[in-house]
């Protein structure tokens, strides 16, 4: 894999994980089993698009492991920069549910998008 194609990946991660964000920030008050339907949906929808888009237009034939594995990286890279340095609240929802599945779902999705469209 390639600087560049790393870095596309991060970037293609990063944009995933805002649009995530911006969903948990908006949608956080709805009941709690509608939320968890629609928070693992996105993060399925949005990885989906956006590493289909990745695997179609900008992969240069990149192993989708290493795509996957990268995706990972760029992912906790974020999420540490966050709770560390800019989240000073609660840390209630780093739990299985809310985050540990998510973070499954997202990276079974950017897996899948690769082995389908790669």
């Amino acid at each position: 894999m390639s600087v560049s194609a790393f870095i596309l990946v991060g970037l293609h991660t990063f944009l995933a994980w805002v649009l995530i964000e911006a969903f948990v920030n908006l949608c956080h008050r709805f009941r709690r089993p509608t939320y968890i339907f629609a928070h693992y949906s996105v993060i399925v929808l949005t990885f989906g698009v956006l590493f289909s888009v990745y695997f179609r237009f900008f992969s240069e034939k990149a192993s989708v492991f290493w795509v996957t594995i990268s995706a990972l990286a760029f992912l906790l890279f974020y999420e540490l920069v966050v709770f560390r340095y800019l989240y000073s609240g609660e840390r209630w929802f780093l739990n299985w549910a809310d985050w540990i599945l998510p973070v499954f779902l997202a990276l079974t999705t950017v897996y899948a998008a690769g082995v389908f469209l790669g």
